[in-house]
């Protein structure tokens, strides 16, 4: 058999491509024409004082694709000079611009060579080391030698100007024509307080970053210059001119948003092999059987589109296929690659360190961004998470993703091939390993959000830790008193396998940007894969009407006494609903999914499967309840919460906190749930670990 290495190599194969940049580009460029087009007032010669130069700045999210937007940036203005670009160059003083800057010259820093340099006098000047550093990497993009540090500082000194000349002269460029300096791995300025000498606070603190954007906005003064810098998180906060205290410079964050199922298609046709004959990647990998669209999905659903991700990926893949001369034939066959043991490992380890390495603070804000990744609560650009961060530089700095809902609204994104990982950390709480879990088997382009995915996750959760856990408690003992099958179980379950335990019933076939539209039923083979998934089944049939739903949470429960197992669903049925909900509602939900899985299943496995449906309702005063009568499969039970049963579940609090921000909005975001709300919902979910 082949060795861990030997299978799975991340050895490239292929010439990736560009895709799905356009809003980036976009925003770029109008911030590189504000500075153009008030230039004069950086320089002083105006009287109007009304710009703040910006900066256009990519934090660093490992794998974001930074570096390659640098690279390309030039090349992707002349690609959408006549489409995307086209409402911004409708007039003609932007027009000029844009023509002028796709025949930019552009200049490539990697600032991880940034050092003190000679002469000894200048050694520790953070101005000095990074107009050296821009010479150096200048020289190097066009094949010279850098000349002598003391040469270059005689002729340049930290003159603003002849450090631009010097460039020029370098890259045999004109002096009208636009120069763009792209500085990478700006994040190097955290371990170099030792080597260069920074300004100091009032309070003595150092501030590295101040220093370094102050340089740059000097140099914004050189006519036909402009900058784009990228690669840092800690300390630079998305609102930087509250934050990070720099009142001249405001740094607007480029998203580098994760690929759609679209983008990833054209990014696996346009990308080649690296032959001669340069195939494209897509035919190399897909069979007649097996389609590109099919191939998007399965690399969407474990990388969730994250560039780095993906491509790593897609290598994987191709040393894979290339090495048994057999493209996949399947989607079935290319996930269950996908979804190896040892291919996540490799293809996730250099993503993760950072958020590896947590300190105590920042677990339980993992533990947070877990539950919001699962329930697909949106947050703002602006949330606050503390009175020093925001919930979008959170995300940042743990090393996680956001994923765009609209210009100001987002999701935390954890990609699927990270969950290993994760889960090998022996830091890991059995919280996060049900979280994880869970995210796991969800399928990642349903970014959908309903009152039934937060309330009902939460029920299943809290059963799931209340039915693990040794500590007793009153509803815990009801349900076995009233329950044949509770009693058969023998809590506590003795092994919790979070794989199984909240499966999200949302069709695969909805994507992000339909997220916020109306829900959908479902066909029946879907139905069929949703069930079959969850039970291990290779069939089963749920009955499809007009007006059917289905239970929104699925898990399942292993007893310690072998071999009993039981599958749960739990349906949010009225509960905030003015007009309350009829039996004959209750009836319809659990015909639907008690008689499916009974005639298919527990009619031939009575000895160790049963069902059960948990319907939580609000039972009103005076609200009259009819309709006709249902008999309960034999192994099933339908178990109906009230009011005081769903208090013992979860705290009356936490009840009235999710009512109220349901009554705010339909899909309420982190702001109308309150971080309060979410900390309580978390330490509920503590309290019975």
């Amino acid at each position: 058999m082949a060795s861990l290495d030997e299978k799975w190599k991340a050895l490239v194969k292929f010439e990736s491509v560009v895709v799905d940049r356009e809003r980036d580009v976009v925003r770029v460029t109008k911030e590189l024409y504000d500075l153009h087009s008030n230039r004069e007032q950086l320089r002083g010669v105006t009287s109007s004082c009304d710009y703040r130069l910006t900066i256009p700045f990519a934090p660093h999210l490992f794998g974001s694709g930074k570096t390659t937007f640098c690279h390309n940036y030039l090349e992707l203005v002349r690609r959408f000079g006549e489409t995307f670009l086209s409402k911004f160059a409708s007039d003609p003083l932007r027009r000029t611009f844009l023509e002028k800057l796709k025949r930019a010259s552009l200049l490539y820093v990697d600032l991880r060579g940034l050092k003190p340099t000679r002469p000894i006098e200048e050694k520790r000047n953070l101005e000095w080391a990074l107009y050296f550093r821009m010479i150096e990497a200048c020289c190097t993009s066009v094949g010279q030698e850098p000349e002598d540090e003391e040469v270059v500082f005689k002729e340049c000194r930290t003159r603003p100007y002849k450090l631009v000349r010097k460039l020029r002269s370098i890259l045999n460029i004109p002096s009208d024509q636009y120069l763009l300096v792209t500085f990478d791995e700006v994040g190097v300025l955290d371990e170099s307080l030792d080597e260069f000498h920074f300004k100091r606070t009032h309070d003595g603190r150092v501030r590295p970053y101040n220093d370094f954007f102050g340089i740059i906005s000097q140099l914004c003064e050189e006519p036909d210059l402009f900058f784009i810098v990228v690669g840092k998180s800690k300390g630079l906060s998305i609102k930087n001119y509250v934050a990070f205290g720099l009142s001249r410079v405001i740094l607007h964050f480029i998203p580098l948003s994760p690929l759609d199922a679209c983008s990833i298609v054209e990014f696996l046709e346009r990308s080649l092999l690296k032959t001669p004959t340069q195939v494209p990647v897509c035919n190399v990998l897909c069979s007649s059987s097996f389609s590109v669209n099919e191939l998007a999905d399965s690399l969407l659903e474990c990388t969730g589109g994250v560039p780095g991700l993906l491509t790593r990926a897609v290598n994987m893949l191709l040393n894979y296929i290339i090495a048994r001369n057999q493209p996949f034939i399947s989607k079935e066959e290319c996930l269950t690659c996908m979804n190896d043991y040892d291919f996540r490992i490799i293809c996730a380890e250099p993503f993760v360190e950072r958020i590896l390495n947590l300190d105590e603070d920042r677990r339980s804000v993992f533990d947070l961004l877990l539950m919001m990744a699962l329930y697909r609560i949106p947050f703002q650009v602006y949330d606050i998470l503390t009175s020093e961060s925001f919930l979008y530089d959170a995300v940042t700095e743990m090393g996680l993703y956001r994923y765009p809902i609209d210009q100001n609204t987002f999701q935390v994104l954890i990609p699927k091939i990270f969950v290993v990982i994760f889960k090998n950390d022996p830091s890991i709480s059995s919280l996060e390993n049900i979280l994880l879990g869970s995210l796991d088997v969800e399928p990642v382009d349903c970014f959908f959000y309903s009152k039934c995915r937060v309330f009902e996750g939460i029920v299943a959760l809290r059963l799931v830790l209340m039915l693990s856990s040794k500590n007793r408690n009153e509803l815990r003992e009801l349900l076995c008193q009233l329950s044949p099958i509770w009693k058969q179980m023998k809590l506590p379950i003795s092994t919790i396998s979070p794989i199984h335990y909240i499966k999200s019933v949302v069709s695969s076939r909805e994507t992000r940007s339909e997220s916020n539209k109306s829900r959908r039923t479902f066909a029946s083979t879907e139905w069929n894969k949703i069930i079959r998934e969850t039970l291990y089944l290779e069939t089963i049939y749920i009955p499809l009407d007009a007006t059917s739903h289905s239970p929104d949470i699925i898990f399942q429960l292993q007893s310690p006494v072998e071999p009993k197992v039981l599958t749960v669903g739990v349906a949010c049925e009225g509960r905030w609903r003015s007009e309350g909900i009829g039996w004959s509602d209750i009836i319809d939900e659990a015909k639907k999914f008690l008689d499916s899985v009974y005639d298919q299943v527990l009619s031939s496995a009575m000895d160790y499967h049963h069902c059960m449906l948990i319907i939580s309702r609000c039972y009103s005063s005076g609200m009259f309840i009819g309709g006709d009568l249902f008999k309960v499969p034999d192994n099933c039970e339908l178990v109906i919460l009230c009011e005081r049963d769903m208090e013992m579940l979860i705290d009356e609090e936490i009840l009235n906190g999710l009512e109220r921000a349901f009554h705010v909005s339909h899909n309420p975001t982190f702001w109308d749930f309150g971080l309060d709300l979410l900390d309580r919902i978390r330490n509920s979910f503590l309290s019975w670990q």
